[in-house]
């Protein structure tokens, strides 16, 4: 019969036999790795279409306080995403929430100190901003404008003397025609074109 022995003999003649590296070294970071096992995984699950299986290890991801801030923040987009891709837009609000973001940002800052090869502070601001306008776009699809102008005002003042990202410009121009402010929709888009 089949016994544990010869199964441990088996594997190690079939798949030992097969691999021709050995195992690596054990993770200096545990933390690091499972956060980035959690944020590849719930892409992969995005890009299969599969809304509903990336949840779960997005939520894991923002709630892995020891995992880096950048890859946290992400999970935050995929949940998002996900949430919207299962019409759940309340859902994917929450996982956009200005809140949500600034708690994140406090409870990782002394983990991101640590680690080495983490993300600047430009970076940070790049997934913030993205964020931010996703809950901008989220806002318009549940019809909450002025929130949604709100909130992206509010960005926009963050930027000083920076050129707005492209799609802050277009939710503004959305926001705007949608209002019915169709001259300060041409304002916006003249300004963008420089002239």
């Amino acid at each position: 019969g089949w016994s544990i022995k010869k199964g441990k003999q088996w594997y190690q003649r079939r798949v030992r036999g097969s691999v021709k590296c050995l195992p690596a070294a054990p993770a200096k970071n545990p933390s690091g790795l499972r956060a980035s096992v959690l944020c590849n995984l719930a892409y992969v699950w995005l890009e299969l279409g599969d809304p509903l299986q990336a949840i779960q290890p997005a939520q894991a991801l923002i709630e892995l306080a020891t995992a880096p801030v950048d890859l946290r923040l992400l999970g935050c987009i995929y949940a998002a995403e996900a949430n919207i891709l299962l019409d759940k837009t309340f859902e994917a609000t929450s996982c956009l929430s200005p809140e949500l973001v600034d708690r994140i940002k406090q409870s990782s800052a002394a983990v991101a100190k640590q680690e080495t090869g983490s993300a600047t502070g430009k970076d940070l601001n790049e997934i913030t901003g993205t964020i931010i306008l996703n809950n901008v776009a989220v806002q318009c699809i549940k019809r909450d404008l002025n929130k949604a102008k709100r909130i992206l005002v509010q960005y926009l003042s963050t930027l000083g003397n920076e050129e707005p990202p492209l799609q802050a410009t277009m939710l503004l121009v959305y926001i705007e025609l949608r209002q019915g402010n169709t001259e300060n929709a041409l304002s916006i888009l003249k300004q963008q074109q420089g002239g």
